[in-house]
């Protein structure tokens, strides 16, 4: 199964991956405030979305163990002084980064499987739109703590369930 082999491809190049969105991360100005993080430190948390990608491509996290997880993350940015914009972007550089290292390994070798791993690729958009989501969540929730603001922020408003 395709879902298989990519899962195994993320899992075998965590670290080459990391490599290159790190690389990627630190030199854009539009992530410039994570050039303030210690570099062994973000590279792991870089790592860590990898490894959590897996296991939600696995089937072995929830719905809510990732709202749970991207919402700490997004608490967490918000006091380490990375602004919102910048943990958006962090998070889609990692996702574009997957999908060009998929790509570069000419992992495909039929139409069959281009359409499989589309199919694939949706999946992971929608890992990292809840990853993006509940991060954006985590860090309003404390903007408004630290601003004694308690309406919903602009994301509330316009993904109320």
């Amino acid at each position: 199964m395709i879902s298989e082999k990519m899962v195994n491809l993320i899992k075998e190049n965590a670290s080459p991956l990391t490599d290159r969105v790190m690389k990627d991360l630190l030199s854009r100005e539009e992530t410039r405030g994570y050039r303030n993080l210690n570099k062994d430190i973000l590279a792991e948390r870089v790592f860590d979305v990898f490894n959590r990608l897996d296991s939600w491509l696995m089937g072995d996290k929830t719905k809510a163990e990732v709202r749970s997880h991207y919402m700490a993350l997004g608490k967490q940015r918000f006091h380490e002084g990375i602004p919102l914009h910048e943990l958006v972007m962090a998070l889609m550089l990692i996702k574009r980064h997957l999908w060009l290292y998929v790509l570069e390994k000419q992992f495909f070798d039929s139409s069959f499987e281009m359409h499989q791993a589309l199919e694939f690729n949706n999946r992971v958009v929608l890992f990292f739109d809840r990853a993006i989501y509940f991060s954006a969540m985590g860090y309003e929730r404390e903007l408004r703590k630290e601003t004694g603001k308690h309406e919903g922020g602009v994301l509330s408003r316009i993904f109320k369930k």
